[in-house]
């Protein structure tokens, strides 16, 4: 069974409070590779047009069902809300993204231009940002200037890594919160 909202990581409802007295706006990000719990419950979201596939128009478009896909926060029930921060505490999959207005605009385009990386020969590579344990490793391989262009919009990016609720501000580095 899972937890309710209020029995949620206590960090992640800081953040969660936080994200509202900044007035910004919420989005997940979840790696559907990584478990079938969070396969059936954003497949079943998928079908009500209500996540978007990262894979969406791109040579990767058929593999849907382990495609990165973006949930708009408040487009959720709050069963569904209760559900995903449950999920986060017993699975490595999600990623907590949290942008101002104008980045709820550009949020999905920029995390689509995100998953090509270049390899020095010239070939291209998948950047899967968007799997937690990539994520951390990320913060400390790139340059600050890298980092900031991986964030893009994004004012904090949340991830769980060995049980532990962490988010990154703008620069990369971990936030405090109050």
């Amino acid at each position: 069974m899972y937890p309710t909202h209020m029995q949620a990581d206590v960090l992640l409802l800081k953040m969660l409070a936080e994200a509202h007295a900044e007035a910004l706006i919420g989005y997940v990000l979840v790696d559907m590779s990584i478990s079938s719990s969070t396969q059936r419950f954003v497949l079943n979201l998928h079908d009500q047009k209500r996540t978007r596939s990262l894979f969406q128009a791109t040579p990767e478009g058929g593999f849907v069902h382990i495609a990165p896909h973006l949930i708009a926060w408040n487009d959720l029930t709050a069963t569904e809300r209760d559900y995903l921060i449950a999920l986060d505490q017993h699975t490595p999959a999600l990623s907590w993204l949290w942008v101002d207005t104008d980045g709820t605009r550009t949020l999905y385009r920029h995390l689509k231009a995100q998953l090509d990386m270049q390899l020095p020969d010239g070939g291209l590579a998948l950047l899967r940002y968007y799997d937690p344990s990539v994520w951390q490793r990320l913060m400390h391989l790139l340059t600050p200037e890298q980092i900031t262009t991986l964030m893009g919009p994004v004012h904090y990016w949340g991830i769980r890594l060995n049980d532990q609720q962490k988010f990154f501000n703008r620069q990369g580095r971990l936030a405090c919160l109050n």
